[in-house]
Parts: C-alpha cells; sequence; structure tokens
C-alpha cells in the first residue's frame, strides 16, 4: 500500500492519541483550582487524578482480548466514546465523588488508543519501522502535555474550568467522528475474517492471553511504569500543586513552567525512537532513561530551597528523560507472535498504568502525611519527600529491567 493512503487514518490515530495524553495531563495546571472549588484533600486529588490510570489499567487485558479477536476499529472507536461522554461529566461535576467517575470513565474510554494504533501500526508498516513510527505518533501525541499547560490555563481564566471542559468534550466528539471515517483493521487484499486470531474461542483467546503473561521479560518491562510514573505524576497532577504551594505561582504561571517540561517531554519521545533505530538497542534506552529519572528527582529531593530557574530546568530534563514509553511497547511486541500482538501490547500497558497509578495515589499519600501547613497546603517537605521516593522507585526500576533480555530493533 502506498503510503498516501495511510495519511487520513493516522492522522485519527494522532488526532487519538494527542487527545489521550491531554486528558491524561489536564489536572496538572488546575488541581488547585478543582480542590478549592470542590473541597478535595490531596488524598482525593491523587485519587481522581489516579482514577484515569487504574481504569486505563483495568481496561488493559480485556481491550487486548477484544483488539486480537475483533479489531482496532471497532474497538477503539467504541471504548472512545466513554472517554467523551466522561469529560462531558467532568465538567458538569457538583462534588469529588462524581469527578472520580468521570475520570473513571475517561481512561476506560482512552484504553485502546495507543495498543489500537500500534497494532495497526504493526499490520500495516514493516517491522523495522515499528519503533520510528510508534516514537513519532507518541511525540506528537505528547503536544497534549503542552495543550495542558498554558493553552489550558488560558482558556479556563477566560472561560473557566467547566465551560472549557465542555467544549474540550466536543473537541473529542469530532476526534470521534474521524476515527469512525478513517480507521481500518487490515491493509486491502488481507480477509480479515481468515485471520488466525479472528478465528479463536473463547478458550484460544484465554490461552493466548496466558501465553503472554508467560512470556519472559514481558512482566519484567512492564516494571518501566515506576519510572515512567515521574513524569505523569508530576506534569499530570502535581506539577501544579507544588508550583502553587512553594513557589507561590498562579495558574498561567504554573503553565508557564510545565509547558517546558511538556515540550521537552514531546522532543523526548521522537529522540528516543531515532535513538533506538542508531543505538540498535531497546533495554539500553530504557536503563539510561530511569538512570536520569533518578538522578534528576534525587536533585529535587536533596535540594532545600531551590530557584524557580533551577527547578524549570530540572522538570525540562525529566520530561525529556521520561520519553520511553513506546520504547516499552517495543520491547513487549518484539516477544509475541504477530497474532497475539494486541494482547502483548496491552499487557505491558497495563503494568505501566498500574504502576503510575499506584505511585500517583502514594505520592498523593505521602504529600499529605509529610507535613501540611496551617492552610491546608502541602509544604516543602513533603514534596521534598514524594521526590526522593519517586527516584528510588525509579531505581527498583534499573535493577528489574536489567535483567531483561534486549532486543535490536533493526
Amino acid at each position: 500500500m502506498r503510503v498516501p493512503n495511510l495519511l487520513p487514518m493516522m492522522a485519527a490515530l494522532y488526532g487519538l492519541g494527542l487527545a489521550n495524553i491531554f486528558i491524561r495531563s489536564s489536572m496538572g495546571v488546575l488541581a488547585p483550582e478543582l480542590a478549592a472549588d470542590l473541597a478535595l484533600t490531596p488524598a482525593m486529588l491523587g485519587a481522581i487524578a489516579s482514577a484515569f490510570f487504574l481504569s486505563y489499567a483495568v481496561m488493559q487485558i480485556p481491550t487486548g482480548l477484544l483488539l486480537d479477536r475483533f479489531g482496532p476499529r471497532l474497538v477503539v472507536i467504541g471504548l472512545f466514546l466513554l472517554t467523551v461522554i466522561g469529560t462531558l461529566l467532568f465538567a458538569l461535576s457538583p462534588s469529588g465523588s462524581v469527578m472520580l467517575v468521570a475520570r473513571i470513565m475517561m481512561g476506560a474510554g482512552c484504553a485502546g488508543v495507543f495498543a489500537g494504533a500500534f497494532l495497526i501500526i504493526a499490520r500495516f508498516y514493516p517491522p523495522a519501522r515499528f519503533t520510528p513510527i510508534g516514537a513519532t505518533l507518541n511525540s506528537f501525541a505528547m503536544l497534549g502535555t503542552f495543550l495542558a499547560t498554558i493553552p489550558l490555563a488560558y482558556l479556563v481564566t477566560t472561560l473557566g474550568w467547566r465551560d472549557s471542559f465542555l467544549w474540550i468534550g466536543i473537541l473529542m466528539a469530532m476526534v470521534a467522528l474521524l476515527a469512525v471515517l478513517t480507521l481500518r483493521d487490515h491493509p486491502p487484499g488481507v480477509d480479515a475474517q481468515a485471520t488466525r486470531e479472528r478465528q479463536e474461542n473463547l478458550a484460544d483467546v484465554l490461552a493466548g492471553s496466558w501465553a503472554v503473561m508467560r512470556t519472559p521479560g514481558i512482566l519484567s518491562i512492564t516494571s518501566g511504569g515506576m519510572a515512567l510514573s515521574a513524569g505523569n505524576t508530576i506534569l499530570g497532577i502535581w506539577g501544579g500543586p507544588y508550583l502553587n504551594d512553594v513557589h507561590g505561582l498562579n495558574e498561567t504561571e504554573r503553565g508557564g513552567v510545565l509547558i517546558f517540561m511538556a515540550m521537552s517531554g514531546v522532543a523526548g519521545h521522537f529522540l528516543y525512537g531515532q535513538a533506538a533505530r542508531i543505538f540498535n538497542t531497546l533495554k539500553g534506552l530504557v536503563l539510561a532513561g530511569t538512570t536520569a529519572i533518578a538522578a534528576i528527582l534525587g536533585t529535587l529531593a536533596l535540594l532545600p530551597s531551590p530557584s524557580l530557574v533551577t527547578v524549570t530546568i530540572l522538570l525540562a530534563l525529566l520530561g525529556l528523560a521520561c520519553g520511553f514509553p513506546t520504547i516499552l511497547l517495543a520491547h513487549g511486541r518484539a516477544l509475541v507472535p504477530d497474532h497475539l500482538i494486541g494482547r502483548g501490547l496491552t499487557t505491558v500497558n497495563t503494568g505501566i498504568m498500574v504502576a503510575i497509578a499506584i505511585m500517583q495515589m502514594a505520592v498523593g499519600a505521602l504529600i499529605g502525611t509529610v507535613a501540611v501547613k496551617a492552610t491546608g497546603q502541602a509544604s516543602p517537605m513533603g514534596y521534598r519527600a514524594a521526590f526522593g521516593f519517586i527516584a528510588v522507585m525509579a531505581m527498583v526500576t534499573f535493577v528489574i529491567y536489567s535483567r531483561v533480555d534486549d532486543h535490536k530493533p533493526r
């Protein structure tokens, strides 16, 4: 198939990826305002943020079964409609509990986006192009973190957070419509019903999932989520409160700092994909990334009163270091046969999302427990303890991942 024929479909995948990352990251700038408006405690705020990742993780295994059995088009579109509804419910939430339900719907709806996109890439492109194309898609999707900083902060200061998310829900619906019009399960000439995965019965489907779980190295790869949680935890939820509580920044000022982390994240996803091709390693890149994450957050934990310039630089470096989720997925995809790609990708994604969700809840509990000011704001010591905790968990990732066999991407 000629590449131009794939452009409309890839545009839809890019839009879905962008929407996924934006929704995932959208609470970072807004968290202080949401906490004040709905009287949310740090623990509840952490629970709402992590609800996206938990529901995303819970849906990964069933999504993998559905992707292999019914194809990405039906599964991705059907699930993403939940994200549209969840976004609208988020805008209308009268309480933290309703907002929690909305975030659960958002996460469940996004569960098929990246696994479905990578399954389509695996079917429409040769294996040697899987990692660079996947990394480019992820890099574009990371623009969602940019949109969740200054642009979202400006939108919220103009319209308020409720009206902003009503319009965001409408945009999500337009992305879903584009997916309906363009996504395909297989290249022309392939009989989808004749493929091995479409002929599996329930016993075959479950046996395939068990085979993926037993594949050497698969579960160890998921440990990468502990290190990757640094980016999602800080940019997606606690970066905004940290800059508010410790440095006294307002919405726009917080966005002005976090935007550097967001843009370096975009660059990081792209650079990791290119580095995999140049250095011909996946494991080496993950180990380098986890080491950098531990060093950056260890520095933030040890500095008693870092300047705003220092914090901005360190957060930007952190965004760059956390750009290896595509490497983890490529590593998992390389370990399973073609008819189990969907289940392989979602198994890796499950572990990553569970780790991120648990880390977000743990960080929220740690920040709220170590020390809280009389005003109810978290103290610098609470944040420093959280940064140190994430740094230690990044090194745990390093130890676990060092036992995984490398796979050469070319």
